[in-house]
């Protein structure tokens, strides 16, 4: 029930502050050409957003960067093809506690780990993610904007970007659900190509802005 849900996340969200009120993290702003240790968050959820961050630490680790990723997955399961990824860790719903902290090792490593550098890859605001990005000890926190979001230091507003990524995906939209069975496979499609388009331009707009920041 969602009044459950929004009373549960307010509850944690005030552990939360109070958690915050005692850190003492200091901000140093770090690009991509100085950073030597990368954590990288997302909502893997979907298998599109998967491959999309393995493109983003293929890349990456080209430039002798160390890049550690956490998944969260949106369900109470872990798709077998996550497991045993190396150089990536996943938690899920049942790595929550009642109000949505996330309670499991790898989390706990990924928030104490001193990264140079966070990403939050995340399109969509989920609480777990949240708090690990804002309990992160990382030095600089890079991302997408979002209005009531404080977690991060570096922020990419891909709103403004909508009407262009809406265009494009229209057209792919066009071909692919021309070949769909039924409603529900164009809506699995309508789905995975929004988030494709989205996730790469915030991707490519951090990369842009995170090579040339403080130079």
């Amino acid at each position: 029930m969602k009044w459950a849900n929004d009373i549960k996340t307010g509850i944690g969200k005030r552990v939360l502050a109070s958690k915050l009120k005692k850190s003492n993290r200091h901000v140093q702003v770090c690009n991509l050409e100085n950073a030597r240790n990368i954590g990288v968050i997302y909502n893997a959820t979907e298998y599109i957003s998967f491959e999309i961050i393995k493109d983003l630490v293929r890349q990456l680790s080209d430039k002798s960067i160390t890049i550690s990723v956490l998944g969260y997955v949106d369900s109470k399961r872990i798709i077998d093809h996550y497991l045993y990824r190396k150089g990536f860790d996943f938690f899920s719903k049942n790595d929550l506690n009642w109000y949505y902290q996330p309670v499991s090792e790898v989390a706990r490593q990924f928030m104490q780990e001193p990264f140079d550098l966070l990403l939050n890859l995340s399109l969509e605001e989920h609480f777990p993610i949240y708090y690990i990005t804002s309990l992160s000890h990382a030095s600089f926190k890079a991302g997408r904007y979002f209005p009531v979001d404080e977690s991060l230091d570096f922020m990419i507003d891909i709103e403004k970007e909508n009407q262009t990524m809406k265009s494009v995906q229209q057209e792919i939209l066009i071909e692919a659900n021309s070949m769909a069975e039924n409603q529900e496979m164009e809506d699995a499609i309508n789905k995975k190509t929004e988030t494709e388009l989205q996730l790469k331009f915030l991707i490519s707009q951090l990369i842009h802005y995170l090579s040339i920041l403080n130079k």
